[in-house]
């Protein structure tokens, strides 16, 4: 992805949070809730939601420097607190998509 504040075709940031969400809270955060270990919580956050938004920042390690690849771990566990909550997954692209959207924006 491009540095902050440079436009970015919208559909590209449409693309990527649902690809981003259907991975990380389709697939793995609900995989993990499936597992005892992982449903333990802290408050709103469960431990997969802690798990699998540290694999998110993670995976931005390849396209992001560090920090800002660190920094995309609070907004994940934002994402993943709407997938415990809600189990859907529109809900989860359409705050990501307004999340990029100001990230890439500046609005």
């Amino acid at each position: 992805m491009p540095e902050p504040g440079v436009s970015v075709a919208l559909w590209r940031l449409g693309l990527l949070a649902l690809t981003e969400e259907v991975v990380f809270r389709g697939l793995l955060q609900e995989w993990l809730r499936g597992r005892p270990l992982f449903l333990r919580s802290w408050g709103p956050l469960t431990l997969a939601n802690l798990a699998a938004s540290a694999c998110f920042a993670a995976a931005h390690l390849f396209a992001q420097p560090p920090l800002w690849a660190a920094a995309v771990f609070f907004p994940s566990l934002i994402f993943g607190w709407i997938w415990d909550r809600h189990g859907r997954i529109l809900p989860c692209v359409l705050v990501h998509f307004g999340y990029n959207l100001c990230f890439f924006y500046r609005f």
